[in-house]
């Protein structure tokens, strides 16, 4: 092909992604009217109808087990309608076509677009799993649990993935925030300029996730910063990092609950690994040296803690991007950022596999 014609060609390509990125960009101001109608449970009398994320609850009247409710919305909109007896689900606005029927004796979507079909399917899939967990999220051994998890997260994943060329992908990144639950390399494959999706409205605090995210992406050296330890005297990590031994930031907080679930895994960590080389920093995001403190003695954590106690206004957050807690950073002894926001099972194999060589 000449010289000329691939430059037209280039050129297509990128007006056809900018004008779908706008479609979705525009979301926001163009409103169209959409109308939802169909059964409730038995014995509802109406419908709630709420935007997602949450705002006021709006209340639709049933008559003779049957409603219709026609609003004005954004184009690929996440609305959320239930009828107080155990029906509910999340539509999108769409207008292939603009209505939708839905049942809620059996929360399906019987007519509508094939958008929210589908969107539907997937909702219906993670209710089903969830519903199984619930049955046994009393059990003492978790071999049931950890499988039902797996196949949720497998779940959540395939939504997104199969999904990046339309709006689906926001709800399950953004509005229920998988975007902090995913891998660096899961969330870069999703973040691309080409997909219309990214540029939807709700897709901001992805974004700002996304970018911060970059700040601690391995491959990179590790950024040094100065905080106070718990007797109030200065530190850099430079006095730890580049000294021969793996280093391990744990962003956590006392008020997190996952951070504060997570501590027997990371004193079991410390107790095998801290006499073979690794050194474990925790980077509190607490607001009071009280909370802080309190928690370090409560929870009997026998590594170096540094915090400045300013929450999320932590010059931590700022140079290494953590705004979702908690966080791991793992840094090899060269001073090369290795591995970040691994999970607990993930964080066990990467230390088996760097001190055991597994």
């Amino acid at each position: 092909m000449e010289k000329k014609g691939i430059i037209i060609v280039l050129l297509a390509l990128v007006l056809a992604v900018a004008g779908r990125a706008q479609d979705i960009a525009l979301a926001a101001d163009e409103r169209i009217e959409f109308v939802i109608e169909g059964r409730a449970s038995d014995g509802a009398d109406s419908i709630i109808f709420q935007e997602r994320p949450y705002t006021d609850r709006k209340m639709y009247p049933v008559h003779k087990g049957r409603f219709r409710i026609v609003v004005h919305q954004p184009l690929h909109k996440f609305i959320q309608i239930e009828d107080g007896k155990g029906g509910w689900m999340v539509l999108i606005v769409d207008n292939q076509p603009n209505h939708v029927t839905v049942d809620f004796r059996t929360n399906t979507v019987v007519e509508g677009s094939l958008l929210n079909k589908r969107f539907r399917r997937y909702q219906l899939a993670r209710d089903s799993i969830e519903s199984e967990l619930q049955l046994h999220e009393e059990d003492a051994d978790r071999t049931v649990s950890d499988s039902l998890e797996g196949r949720l997260e497998e779940l959540l994943w395939k939504a997104i993935a199969e999904n990046l060329d339309n709006v689906i992908p926001v709800y399950y990144l953004s509005l229920i925030g998988r975007f902090c639950m995913i891998s660096p390399e899961q969330l870069s494959e999703c973040m691309k300029e080409e997909y219309a999706f990214v540029h939807h409205p709700d897709m901001e605090c992805v974004w700002r996730y996304y970018r911060a995210m970059q700040k601690r992406l391995p491959g990179q050296d590790y950024h040094d910063i100065e905080l106070p330890d718990t007797t109030g005297s200065l530190h850099c990590l430079s006095e730890y990092v580049g000294h021969g031994h793996y280093v391990l930031l744990d962003f956590w907080a006392s008020w997190c609950a996952p951070c504060v679930g997570s501590m027997p895994m990371m004193k079991k960590l410390y107790d095998t690994y801290a006499g073979r080389g690794l050194q474990i920093i925790g980077i509190s995001f607490d607001r009071t040296r009280e909370a802080w403190l309190s928690a370090i003695r409560r929870l009997d954590l026998p590594w170096i803690h540094l915090s400045d106690v300013k929450g999320w206004e932590s010059i931590a957050s700022e140079i290494y991007g953590v705004n979702a807690i908690p966080e791991i950073v793992l840094i090899d002894p060269d001073g090369k950022i290795i591995a970040t926001g691994l999970r607990e099972q993930e964080l066990e194999a990467k230390l088996d596999e760097i001190f055991n060589g597994r």
